[in-house]
């Protein structure tokens, strides 16, 4: 049994069981924001044995021999102590078996420390844009100053990135319309778009034509498949496993001397456009990890 961690309704989440299903392969959907009465879970330390109960059919994790990480929706709560008892009585389904996770619970917390991820992958023969994440508005002006064009993101993700021109802009207003308190700010990397997804040893690489500063928010945004150079390749391999994951996707710019300067690795991101446009085999090669893992 595989166990599949996100919404039900969401579409991704709908083909890779789909496509799990005509492999032959049983499945659970597990949505955490429906601990309730639609989810219930029963945790016996002693016996080490957790159990959920996923509308109203009993799931024994130990039946589970892959669990794959879509997305994690906080369970409802009345407060911020209700809440925090939600996640921990969750708690053991995450640090169950972690080897057998796409990705791990270390995976996605270490992408959430996103100023550490770039740091490490500087460390391991990746070239970074010039950076600075701070949320003192000085630092931010004076380096701003030195870039003809600089991107502004948050830290730590949830919104998009946008171009900070010098001309009229002042950071302390984009501080405030953020309401972020720290920013990332990174001088522009003129050149190509380009993700690269890894799965296990595969490799697969697309372009990323879009004329906004982050493609996610062009409809007109579209993916072409591309060769991945082999020094690309084994940084990617690299990259991936050094941060505890089994597969992600990674962002990069290609400038005009064909030199790729990494951005970010995602643990679990969405691909079926991508996966549509470059007619990659994402599905079958991410089905296909997770089964293996599965059946060993």
């Amino acid at each position: 049994m595989i166990l599949c961690l996100g919404d039900e309704s969401d579409h991704q989440l709908q083909h890779v069981v789909t496509t799990l299903h005509d492999l032959q392969q049983e499945t659970v959907i597990l949505n955490t924001a429906n601990l309730g009465d639609q989810l219930k879970l029963q945790w016996q330390p002693l016996k080490n044995a957790f159990t959920l109960v996923v509308d109203n059919e009993y799931v024994d994790l130990d039946e589970a021999g892959a669990f794959w990480w879509q997305r994690f929706s906080a369970p409802p709560a009345a407060n911020p102590v209700a809440g925090k008892n939600q996640i921990s009585a969750l708690s053991p389904l995450f640090y169950h078996q972690p080897e057998r996770w796409y990705n791990p619970l270390s995976a996605i917390r270490f992408h959430q420390a996103k100023p550490v991820q770039l740091q490490t992958a500087s460390a391991l023969g990746a070239t970074i844009p010039d950076t600075l994440i701070s949320n003192d508005v000085t630092a931010l002006k004076h380096f701003a100053e030195q870039f003809q064009d600089v991107i502004i993101k948050p830290v730590s993700g949830g919104a998009h990135t946008t171009l900070l021109r010098q001309h009229g802009v002042y950071i302390s207003e984009l501080l405030h319309q953020q309401d972020t308190g720290a920013v990332t700010l990174q001088a522009r990397i003129d050149g190509l778009e380009v993700r690269t997804y890894v799965i296990g040893d595969e490799v697969f690489s697309g372009i990323i034509y879009s004329d906004k500063p982050d493609y996610r928010t062009d409809e007109c945004a579209e993916a072409q498949a591309t060769d991945t150079p082999e020094d690309i390749r084994s940084l990617a391999r690299t990259i991936c496993a050094a941060f505890g994951m089994k597969w992600c996707a990674i962002d990069w710019r290609c400038n005009s001397k064909g030199e790729f300067i990494f951005l970010e690795a995602n643990p679990c991101p969405y691909f079926l456009k991508f996966e549509h446009e470059t007619q990659y085999p994402l599905t079958e090669t991410l089905c296909r990890a997770l089964i293996t893992t599965a059946e060993h």
